[in-house]
């Protein structure tokens, strides 16, 4: 990886729902692979949250999510492989006792999950591709109530390093439904796209085919798989994640 070589600040002016979005992004200004791109990736997703909590609110909608409501921290959350190997790294980073504790959160959460099946096919996320597949493994998933391995007291503990997928993940309908949610009783913050997916599909060799697994499955094995992009600078993969991120 490039991640102590020179880096580069690349500045990016987005179209996002008629309105501008702009940001500096820092990546290697060397060859970069997809793994280097992903504080960068965080950066640009907080910057699309920011714009999309925005025009929500102005519009008169406000959201209502707060640190302490950890109901959607027990949904089915799709990571993809390259924030899948970041977090791995993360617990292994922690002092012996805290990474110790995360790693049997981690354990109690798989082993709540291994009955009827749930956990072989969240093994095997390639079968779960169609809408209805997945909605029905979610459904299932939540209704096993199980949190998080990284929700502590109710937040986050990783705030800073979260998935890009609970980045994107706002409401602005009453937080007492995220307990029981349905398409009908919960109002998510319309995004311009997600890059959550985005990135699925940027590191797969096959872009019609995402590479993901269950962020309940990050600490197994996440061994990078080859770099499906040929060799270029940071500010060119970058590019190349936003065209595809943005195509129509």
């Amino acid at each position: 990886m490039a991640g102590s070589e020179a880096r580069a600040s690349v500045s990016m002016s987005l179209r996002v729902a008629g309105e501008v979005v702009s940001v500096v992004l820092d990546v290697p200004a060397g060859p970069a692979g997809v793994d280097d791109l992903l504080p960068a990736l965080q950066a640009l997703d907080d910057a699309l949250v920011r714009h999309a909590t925005e025009q929500a609110e102005r519009s008169g909608r406000r959201i209502s999510c707060r640190a302490g409501c950890g109901a959607c921290c027990r949904q089915l959350v799709p990571v993809s492989e390259v924030e899948a190997r970041r977090l791995a790294e993360l617990v292994r980073s922690l002092p012996d006792a805290e990474r110790a504790a995360v790693e049997e959160r981690f354990a109690r959460a798989l082993e709540a999950l291994s009955s009827n099946g749930l956990l072989a096919r969240l093994r095997e996320p390639e079968a779960i591709l169609d809408r209805p597949e997945r909605r029905r493994v979610g459904l299932e998933y939540f209704s096993r109530g199980v949190a998080c391995p990284f929700l502590v007291n109710e937040s986050c503990s990783i705030h800073p390093d979260r998935p890009l997928a609970c980045r994107e993940y706002l409401v602005t309908s009453p937080a007492q439904h995220c307990a029981n949610p349905t398409p009908e009783t919960v109002d998510q913050v319309e995004m311009p796209t997600r890059l959550s997916r985005a990135l699925m599909r940027f590191a797969s060799e096959e872009p019609t085919k995402p590479r993901w697994r269950p962020l309940v499955l990050a600490l197994e094995s996440t061994e990078a798989t080859a770099d499906p992009h040929p060799p270029r600078s940071g500010p060119e993969l970058l590019r190349a994640f936003i065209a595809l991120a943005f195509e129509e």
